[in-house]
């Protein structure tokens, strides 16, 4: 295992975002759109849930409008295929979701809307994922927990400069139970509108996106029979470009594919907790997942939690160990291999070994922009590696075309500066083993 080196401390957020924008000539590309004859569509673009031939697009305009998605994988646009025409309205909060069917794998593409009346939006672009026979390498962001009161977050522009395949957005995406807590639907919204600062526009204007929940998106700490999650649970997806479930559509867990070595599981670690019944997933949920792991061809398996599934304390996985247990169990009856845990949630990063299995491991990161947490100490036996000094964000590279096939994660900070890294090769006819 190779070991990184630490960061100096971080710079303060205004200097940081000077320099930056010295560095880029100039950040006005990034306040307002090319086309001032848009100035109703107020975030431009986020694309999420994408598969090889599926995108979902979300919009928000500033009023009633009726606006389609253009897109081509042509840059300069000789070419384009068109959506069918939504009207967006108060009831969802002048947003709306545009699904794009029929792209082709692998391929980047760009998309922009378009009102009638008005002139084509800003172009912005993403990257369909490869077929599961696809070799290609595949490069993803992940981090979780931005509040607001840490804007401007200067660390989503570290995030776009990487150039990812896609973002893993850990959960914690507002603080609606924060200042002045979310109560309302229109106060959930607002907690999200506030939140979607200059820098986090420009990062969904150049890659997709796949989101997740955690306790902040409602109130601190909920489970399901808190009275607020359905509302929370209402704005979380009007405000975030999620594929909705055909046959239930307040259904979070899914899996995307990445080519021959990567397959995501994004599980939803809230709705379906209920300390009284000992379960963090749900039945459905626990089974889904187990039956898609069994059935996974991929060479690597990210199983995506909003919660440490290594943490032992209260509200993380340690809080259900039989059903903990019961997943790991299955993993060696089954032989499963290639299993590697990613979290958010605990204002941290680190590598952290899971109960029982010594040789699996749990990769956690951030925050992106709130505080650290110092209230855990980085001696406890679990942890490998351990940084609660500077906010962070992970770069994962699966390389597949290898003989060996890799995971490469590292941790960055604000500035870039690596503060860790690892390899995980993967011989095959072996478990994952780390060097």
């Amino acid at each position: 295992m190779r070991h990184g080196r630490f960061a100096p401390t971080d710079m303060n957020g205004w200097a940081w975002l000077f320099c930056l924008c010295g560095v880029l000539g100039g950040c006005a590309s990034i306040e307002s759109p090319d086309n001032a004859e848009q100035s109703s569509i107020e975030f431009n673009c986020a694309v999420g849930d994408v598969t090889p031939h599926e995108a979902m697009v979300w919009l928000k305009t500033t009023d009633a409008q009726t606006v389609n998605i253009q897109y081509s994988t042509d840059s300069q646009w000789s070419t384009f295929q068109e959506t069918a025409t939504v009207l967006t309205s108060p009831e969802t909060d002048f947003t709306t979701h545009i699904p794009l069917t029929g792209l082709t794998p692998n391929t980047r593409y760009w998309y922009r809307s378009l009102m009638r009346g008005k002139g084509p939006g800003r172009p912005c672009q993403f990257i369909t994922a490869p077929l599961e026979d696809n070799m290609t390498t595949v490069t993803f962001v992940i981090g979780g927990d931005t509040r607001h009161s840490f804007q401007p977050f200067s660390i989503m522009e570290t995030i776009r400069t990487v150039n990812p395949d896609f973002f893993v957005f850990l959960g914690d995406t507002i603080y609606a139970d924060k200042d002045t807590p979310a109560r309302e639907l229109s106060a959930y919204w607002n907690k999200y509108r506030e939140n979607r600062d200059r820098f986090t526009e420009r990062l969904f204007a150049e890659t997709s996106v796949y989101a997740i929940w955690d306790d902040h998106e409602v109130d601190s700490d909920f489970t399901s029979t808190n009275p607020l999650m359905p509302i929370g649970r209402q704005a979380f997806f009007t405000y975030w470009p999620i594929r909705q479930h055909t046959t239930d559509s307040t259904r979070l867990y899914r899996t995307f594919r990445w080519g021959k070595a990567v397959e995501l599981f994004l599980l939803d670690t809230r709705q379906y907790r209920n300390p009284a019944t000992n379960t963090m997933l749900g039945a459905d949920q626990k089974q889904w997942l187990l039956a898609k792991l069994e059935a996974s061809s991929a060479r690597f398996k990210f199983v995506i939690s909003s919660v440490p599934f290594s943490d032992p304390r209260a509200d993380k996985w340690g809080e259900f160990p039989d059903e903990r247990d019961e997943i790991l169990k299955f993993l060696t009856e089954m032989n499963i291999t290639g299993v590697l845990f990613l979290a958010g949630d605990v204002h941290y990063g680190a590598i952290s070994q899971v109960p029982g299995m010594p040789n699996l491991k749990e990769y956690i990161f951030g925050p992106l922009a709130a505080p650290m947490n110092y209230k855990i100490s980085g001696q406890e036996p679990r942890f490998e590696y351990f940084n609660d000094d500077y906010r962070n964000f992970g770069k994962i590279t699966v390389n597949a075309e290898d003989l060996k096939p890799s995971v490469h994660i590292e941790w960055f900070d604000t500035n870039r500066t690596l503060l860790h890294e690892v390899i995980i090769e993967d011989d095959r006819d072996q478990s994952l083993t780390s060097r």
